[in-house]
């Protein structure tokens, strides 16, 4: 069954390292990716900071970073397109290696917090495995059984639990998406509007009962263990 899991992971070891430390108060979230070619991920980035001047200085400068375009500017927030350089995309592709789609992604206080889902049990410990190979220092927060006891076990209602499946069933979190929100609404029978605000609702629900929970952390030398 799909396993839902929250990692932790130093920006030095992933993105933005150089822009946290010059400007530390951003909060940077990502929207989602999208697949330029087959071994690319673009990320669509929402940030928060202070002065956007300083940060735009330091994304300019950043090792991570190859380039990036503004696509939106709101007076305490930006949305952005980054293209990450090879060593990032690494990081992207050691999670994804077994077949793992990243369903949340933001940073903030010099750590990146990534949801994951992946197909089984066996997939996440496969790729915790792969990731420790390469020296990647992975922080399991939580891990998550998703199953037919989705409501009681995540705070779902049924119909958030049924979306939320017919969207991976869809691809809809693939990179690049295997189906449009307009479409995953059709099939659904509901609204645009509707489906959207559902995913919302239906993705905070998680992310309250993952900060919730303490009893699925992963302690150092503590092999890899589900939640009941």
């Amino acid at each position: 069954m799909a396993t839902i899991t929250d990692f932790r992971v130093p920006v030095e070891q992933f993105a933005l390292a150089d822009t946290f430390s010059r400007v530390p108060d951003l909060y940077v979230e990502i929207e989602r990716f999208a697949a330029q070619e087959s071994d690319s991920a673009i990320p669509f980035v929402w940030v928060r900071a202070e002065d956007f001047d300083a940060f735009e200085a330091a994304l300019g400068t950043d090792p991570s970073v190859d380039r990036y375009t503004v696509l939106a500017e709101f007076e305490d927030e930006r949305f952005y397109r980054m293209n990450w350089v090879d060593e990032v995309e690494l990081v992207v592709h050691l999670l994804l290696e077994e077949e793992g789609v990243i369903t949340q992604a933001h940073a903030n206080d010099g750590t990146w917090h990534l949801q994951v889902m992946f197909p089984d049990h066996d997939s996440l410990s496969g790729t915790y495995e792969f990731c420790e190979d390469r020296g990647l220092d992975l922080t399991v927060d939580s891990i998550y059984s998703l199953d037919n006891e989705g409501e009681s076990q995540f705070g779902l209602t049924d119909s958030q639990y049924r979306t939320l499946s017919a969207a991976k069933d869809r691809g809809y979190y693939e990179v690049p998406r295997e189906t449009t929100m307009s479409e995953l609404a059709d099939s659904l029978d509901i609204s645009h509007q509707a489906l959207s605000e559902r995913l919302r609702r239906a993705h905070g629900s998680l992310v309250d009962r993952a900060l919730s929970t303490s009893n699925a952390k992963k302690q150092p030398g503590q092999p890899l263990e589900e939640s009941h």
